[in-house]
């Protein structure tokens, strides 16, 4: 998806006042990340392959450790760890990742 459409996905609900943040980036690229967050967070996303999988993870700064972990395995199986309150959307048919956060 472009710049353009994920920046549509992350501004969905945003007036929603449990929602803290939103997300959204290609699948299995950490590249054209759009994000917005109402406490002035800036997140990384980190793609990476690992064999018959691959990984996503989503944090504040590499220091902090990890808010959400991601595995995307090859037989459609999905794992996730996440360390805050938060909804995390992946489209397969679309191609992306959408995390939203909530207070």
């Amino acid at each position: 998806m472009t710049v353009l459409e994920l920046t549509e996905i992350v501004d969905q609900r945003m007036d929603d006042p449990r929602v803290l943040g939103r997300l959204a980036c290609n699948l299995r690229s950490s590249e054209n990340v759009v994000q917005r967050h109402q406490d002035g967070r800036s997140l990384q996303v980190v793609w990476k392959e690992s064999g018959d999988f691959w990984r996503c993870v989503i944090s504040a700064d590499p220091d902090s450790g990890c808010l959400v972990q991601v595995d995307l395995h090859e037989n459609a199986t999905v794992r996730m760890e996440a360390y805050a309150p938060c909804r995390l959307t992946i489209s397969p048919s679309e191609g992306i990742l959408c995390l939203t956060r909530y207070r």
